[in-house]
C-alpha cells in the first residue's frame, strides 16, 4: 500500500507535512502516521515563526506553546489510531482476531476450528470357555486414555458399530504347510520329537500312486546324517524332527504320489555270516559237507550263497527276532552293493544248524527272490523291523515378502474391504504396526492395501475387530432455549466449548458434529446465512477465542426463524478437539462401559490429526487460497492450492507425470512440522478433490518422503563470550534456517547454506563444516544433499510407481559441535 498525506492545521498552526509514506508490498504492517508527538509539535513549532512571527517564545510553560504541544498530543493519538485501523484493514498486516475473521469471512473462508484426533481401537471378545464367541460393540461407545505424566485423561468414541468375533482377536500366519517330497531333497520333517532315531540309523522312503502297480513305487533306502528334533515354541504348532542325509532323492513317480517314512528299528546279519573259513576246516569235515557228486572243489561252504532264481525267497537271520513281522519292510546293504529292498512275506522263529555252527535264527520269506544272490553272506546286513513315522508339515520360510499376497491361519472370515491392523517384527526386530484394508480374502490367501513390509512370520498377528474412534465426549440432548418466532438472528451458546470437528471430504476438510433439532426436526449447519432462503431451516456456527460455540440463526429473509416454543431447541455433540487427543499407542484402555462379551480393548496405533484452531498466521496464509480454486480443482496448480487449504496439510506440492499416454497428478502433502499426514486426513482429501472436479483415476496423493539430514561442524568463538551460550545460538540458528517452515519439497541443501546460517550468529569467529550427511549416511561432508521432486522409480518385473517429493529437514538429533584450534 502506498499513500500520501498533507496536514494543514490552521487553527493550530501545524506546519503541512511535506513527506510521502509509501508502503512497498509484502510488509508485515504498514506505516499511516502523519507524524509522532515530538515530530507534530516541532512542525507546529515551525509553522508559528511565518503565522505569528511576533510570538517569539518557545518556553514550554507559556500558554501558546502548551496548546500546541496538548494539540500535539492530540494529534499523536488520532494517528496512533488512524495507523492502527488502516492496519486492520488488510490481512496479511491485521493483529485483531475479529478483523481477520471478518476479512477472511468476506472472501467466504471461515477460521479453521481445529481437527479431532482419530486412531483405531481393537476390541478383544472373551475367548473363556463357555462365553459367547461374538458381541456387539455399539456406535459412540466411550473409550478413556491412561493419562501419563502431567496429562489429562482423553475420551474417545467409536465412529460406528462393531460386530466383533473371537476368531478375529488374533489372526496368525501358519508357520507350516505341507511338505512337497521332491526330487535331488536331503531332509524330511518327521512328526513329534520322539522318533527314536539316531545318525547312523537307516529310513526307508516310500512314495507310490494310489491305485498304481507295485512296480512303479519308488523306495529309496537311506542312512542318516543328522538327526534334528525341534520342540515346538508355541502350543498351537507341533514338535517336529528334521531328518537328513547324503544322497538325494530320485525322482518320484508321476502322478499325486504318497509318501511315508518307515524307520527300521533292527539291524542284522544272516545266519552263517560268522562261520569258519572253509579253507581253514580239515578235510574231514569238507567231506561231510561235500554234496554228492562233488567231492572237493568247493572255495566256500556248500550253500553258503544266497538263494538265486528258481529258490525259494527264504532267508534266514542270525538270531531270533519275533518283532520282525509280514508286511514290514527288509533292505539288505553291503559295500559296494547297491541296497535291495524287499517285503517281508511271513517270518517265524527257526533253528539254524550249518556251516558247523547251531543258532536260534528267525526265517524270513520274502516277497521275491531278485537280486538276493548279489550279496555275501558275510558282508550283508539286514535292515529291518520297521516303523512307519508320519510326516510332518515343513515350516514356511522365516520371513514374510513384502508385498506378497499371505494364507491367513485357519481361514479366519476376513471381510474384503474390512480394515485390520497388522502387529509383527521386521528382520531386525523393529516392532511394526500398520493398518490395512483386506483387498481380497477370504480365499486361500488375502493380501492387503497398502501392502506389508517385509515381516518375520510367526511374530505377525492380524487384528480383525477394528473400529475407527475419534477424541471427543457426546453430550445427548442439551436444552440450548426457547425459541422466539418474533425474534431475529437468535444465538445460543453452547455449555461445553471445544466442539468437535473431525476430519470429512468437505472443501476446508472438517465437518462439524453438531446436530440442532427444533421441535425434534433437524436443522441444517451452513457456511453462511447470506444465501439461505427465508424458509431455509439453517444456522451457523462462531467459535470465539474461548472455543465456546455460539449457534446463530436466521431473521426469516436469510434463514427461517426460530419457531415459538418452550425450551424447544435442543442439540447434540461432542465436546473435545486438539492435539491433547493424540494419545501413546495403548494408551486407550479404559471402558467405563464395558459392552457385553468384550474383554479389553486397546490403541495399537497413536492417534493422531489433532490440531488446535487456526491461529492468525495460518489463517492470513490459508485465506487466500479459498479464492484461487473457488472450491473447483481443474489444474495441477488448483490441487495444489485445495490440497494447502485443506486442514491437516501444511505444505502441498502437485506435479504432473505422464504415464504412456495420459497425465498423472501426483500430489505430496506433509503436515506444518514436515511430517506424514494421517491415512485418514489423506482419504479425505482424496475424496474431497475428486468431488470438487478432480479426476480420482488420474489422481495419486503420497504422504512427504522425509529425509532427515544430520549437521556437525568445528567452532572458533569470541573468548570474549560464553562458548556454551554462542553453540545453543548456532543450534537454534541452524534449526531456525533449515526447519519446516523455511523448507520446500524437492529444495537441496548446501554446505555453503549451513556455513552461512552458523557463520552469522554472533560469537562465532570461524566456522569448519565436519559433517553433511543424510541421516541413514556415515558421516561424511557433502557439498550439497539433493532431494527430488515426485518420480518415477522403476520396479523390476512390475508397472512403474510414483515416489513422493522429498522434503530435507534437519535431524533431530543434537548438533554436533567441537571446538576448533585458534
Amino acid at each position: 500500500m502506498s499513500g500520501t498525506t498533507s496536514d494543514d492545521c490552521g487553527c493550530c498552526g501545524a506546519a503541512p507535512v511535506d513527506s510521502a509514506l509509501t508502503n512497498r508490498s509484502g510488509l508485515s504492517a504498514l506505516a499511516y502516521r502523519s507524524g509522532t508527538q515530538v515530530t507534530v509539535l516541532r512542525r507546529m513549532l515551525a509553522r508559528l515563526a511565518t503565522v505569528l512571527p511576533t510570538l517569539t517564545t518557545r518556553d514550554p510553560e507559556d500558554p501558546s506553546v502548551a496548546l500546541l504541544d496538548a494539540w500535539a498530543t492530540v494529534a499523536d493519538v488520532v494517528t496512533f489510531y488512524q495507523e492502527r485501523i488502516v492496519n486492520e484493514g488488510f490481512l496479511r498486516t491485521a493483529t485483531e482476531r475479529r478483523s481477520v475473521l471478518e476479512l477472511a469471512r468476506a472472501i467466504g473462508y471461515e477460521l479453521r476450528p481445529g481437527v479431532a484426533a482419530t486412531t483405531d481401537l481393537v476390541f478383544t471378545v472373551d475367548a473363556a470357555p463357555g462365553a459367547p464367541t461374538s458381541a456387539v460393540v455399539p456406535e459412540r461407545t466411550k473409550v478413556l486414555s491412561v493419562p501419563g505424566q502431567g496429562q489429562r485423561s482423553q475420551t474417545f468414541e467409536t465412529s460406528g458399530a462393531l460386530p466383533a468375533l473371537v476368531e478375529l482377536n488374533e489372526v496368525g500366519l501358519p508357520l507350516r504347510q505341507p511338505q512337497g517330497v521332491r526330487a535331488g531333497q536331503k531332509s524330511l520333517y518327521l512328526a513329534g520329537v520322539t522318533t527314536g532315531l539316531r545318525p547312523g540309523d537307516a529310513v526307508l522312503v516310500v512314495r507310490e500312486v494310489a491305485d498304481a502297480p507295485v512296480a512303479d513305487r519308488c523306495r529309496e533306502f537311506r542312512v542318516l546324517r543328522a538327526v534334528d528334533p525341534q520342540p515346538s515354541a508355541r502350543p498351537d504348532q507341533p514338535s517336529t524332527t528334521l531328518v537328513s542325509w547324503d544322497e538325494p532323492l530320485d525322482e518320484a513317480p508321476a502322478g499325486q504320489a504318497t509318501t511315508v517314512v518307515h524307520a527300521f528299528r533292527l539291524r542284522a546279519s544272516i545266519f552263517g555270516q560268522n562261520a569258519a573259513d572253509w579253507r581253514s576246516m580239515p578235510t574231514i569235515i569238507r567231506r561231510r559237507y561235500a554234496l554228492p557228486g562233488r567231492q572237493g572243489d568247493f572255495v566256500t561252504w556248500p550253500r553258503f550263497g544266497l538263494p538265486g532264481a528258481n529258490e525259494p525267497a527264504v532267508i534266514d537271520l542270525d538270531a531270533a527276532y519275533p518283532a520282525v513281522a509280514p508286511g514290514s519292510w527288509l533292505v539288505l546293504t553291503q559295500p559296494g552293493q547297491a541296497p535291495a529292498v524287499y517285503t517281508v512275506e511271513d517270518a517265524e522263529l527257526a533253528a539254524g544248524a550249518d556251516f558247523g555252527i547251531t543258532a536260534r535264527t528267525t526265517r524270513v520269506e520274502l516277497d521275491r527272490v531278485d537280486g538276493l544272490a548279489a550279496f555275501d553272506r558275510r558282508q550283508a546286513v539286514v535292515h529291518t523291523q520297521t516303523e512307519p513315522l508320519g510326516l510332518a508339515e515343513e515350516p514356511l520360510p522365516e520371513l514374510v515378502p513384502a508385498g506378497k499376497a499371505v494364507e491367513v491361519d485357519g481361514q479366519p472370515p476376513l471381510i474384503e474391504r474390512a480394515t485390520v491392523l497388522v502387529r509383527g517384527t521386521t528382520k531386525a526386530d523393529l516392532p511394526v504396526v500398520r493398518r490395512a484394508t483386506v483387498s481380497e480374502g477370504p480365499g486361500v490367501e488375502t493380501t492387503f492395501a497398502p501392502a506389508l513390509p517385509e515381516l518375520r512370520r510367526e511374530s505377525v498377528r492380524i487384528l480383525g475387530n477394528v473400529v475407527p474412534a475419534t477424541h471427543g465426549e457426546t453430550v445427548e440432548d442439551e436444552v440450548l432455549g426457547s425459541g422466539d418466532g418474533t425474534a431475529t438472528y437468535q444465538t445460543f451458546v453452547l455449555r461445553k466449548p471445544d466442539l468437535t470437528h473431525v476430519s470429512a471430504a468437505t472443501t476446508n476438510g472438517v465437518a462439524s458434529t453438531l446436530e440442532v433439532r427444533v421441535d425434534g426436526v433437524l436443522w441444517a449447519e451452513v457456511p453462511s446465512l447470506f444465501l439461505a432462503g427465508p424458509h431455509d431451516q439453517v444456522y451457523v456456527v462462531r467459535i470465539d477465542d474461548e472455543s465456546r460455540a455460539t449457534v446463530l440463526f436466521g431473521d426469516g429473509v436469510r434463514g427461517s426463524r426460530l419457531p415459538t416454543g418452550q425450551e424447544n431447541v435442543r442439540a447434540r455433540y461432542r465436546s473435545g478437539i486438539g492435539p491433547d487427543g493424540d494419545v501413546a499407542a495403548d494408551a486407550l484402555t479404559l471402558l467405563p462401559q464395558r459392552p457385553l462379551g468384550i474383554a479389553s480393548v486397546t490403541n495399537p496405533l497413536p492417534a493422531a490429526g489433532g490440531l488446535a484452531p487456526e491461529g492468525l498466521d495460518d489463517a492470513r496464509a490459508n485465506a487466500p487460497l479459498t479464492v484461487l480454486t473457488l472450491d473447483r480443482v481443474v489444474s495441477v496448480r488448483d490441487h495444489e492450492d485445495f490440497a494447502r487449504a485443506f486442514i491437516g496439510i501444511g505444505k502441498a506440492r502437485a506435479v504432473a507425470l505422464r504415464v504412456r499416454t495420459s497425465l498423472l497428478v501426483h500430489l505430496t502433502v506433509a503436515t506444518a512440522d514436515g511430517s506424514a499426514v494421517d491415512a485418514t486426513t489423506v482419504g479425505n482429501l482424496r475424496d474431497a478433490i475428486t468431488g470438487f472436479g478432480g479426476d480420482a483415476d488420474r489422481l495419486r496423493i503420497d504422504s512427504v518422503d522425509l529425509q532427515p539430514f544430520r549437521v556437525a561442524a568445528a567452532l572458533l568463538t569470541d573468548p570474549a563470550r560464553v562458548r556454551s551460550d554462542v553453540e545453543a545460538a548456532v543450534e537454534a540458528a541452524v534449526r531456525a534456517a533449515f526447519g519446516a517452515d523455511r523448507r520446500s519439497f524437492g529444495q537441496p541443501v548446501s554446505a555453503a547454506e549451513v556455513v552461512t546460517s552458523i557463520q552469522s550468529v554472533p560469537g562465532v569467529v570461524a566456522v569448519v563444516l565436519t559433517a553433511l550427511h543424510l541421516a541413514h549416511e556415515a558421516p561424511t561432508v557433502h557439498e550439497v544433499l539433493l532431494a527430488r521432486d515426485a518420480h518415477f522409480y522403476p520396479c523390476p518385473g512390475a508397472r512403474d510407481r510414483v515416489c513422493p517429493a522429498q522434503l530435507l529437514l534437519l535431524d533431530a538429533a543434537e548438533i554436533e559441535l567441537e571446538e576448533m584450534s585458534p
